[in-house]
């Protein structure tokens, strides 16, 4: 008995369907600085260095364009969505990196 809940049990894992996000292509430019904008300001609240350099935990943002692929559409994983941030301080550049399916953004600066 034991040995079939484990078949079952190991079978759920592997079939189970995964929830994921939209694929890129499925994602509009609005959606993508949306996203990536709410995860950055939950962020800010960790990067003390950036808060002081910019002065604020809440910057102006300016966007840049969202470049996409225009060959392999459907095989984008990762948008790039780069924007500058502004506050009293100072301002910064900032490279989200934006995995759509996965839900995540990753960062880059200079």
């Amino acid at each position: 008995f034991i040995f079939i809940l484990t078949i079952i049990a190991l079978a759920a894992v592997f079939f189970w369907s995964e929830d994921k996000g939209p694929a890129c292509y499925q994602v509009s430019d609005e959606q993508a600085r949306t996203f990536v904008k709410k995860d950055y300001l939950q962020r800010m609240k960790r990067w003390d260095n950036d808060v002081q350099l910019l002065g604020t935990e809440i910057p102006k943002i300016t966007w840049e364009k969202i470049e996409r692929s225009l060959t392999d559409v459907e095989d984008e994983k990762t948008l790039l969505v780069s924007f500058k941030a502004e506050g009293p301080e100072g301002k910064r550049m900032y490279y989200g990196m934006y995995h759509c399916e996965e839900g995540y953004v990753e960062y880059a600066n200079d």
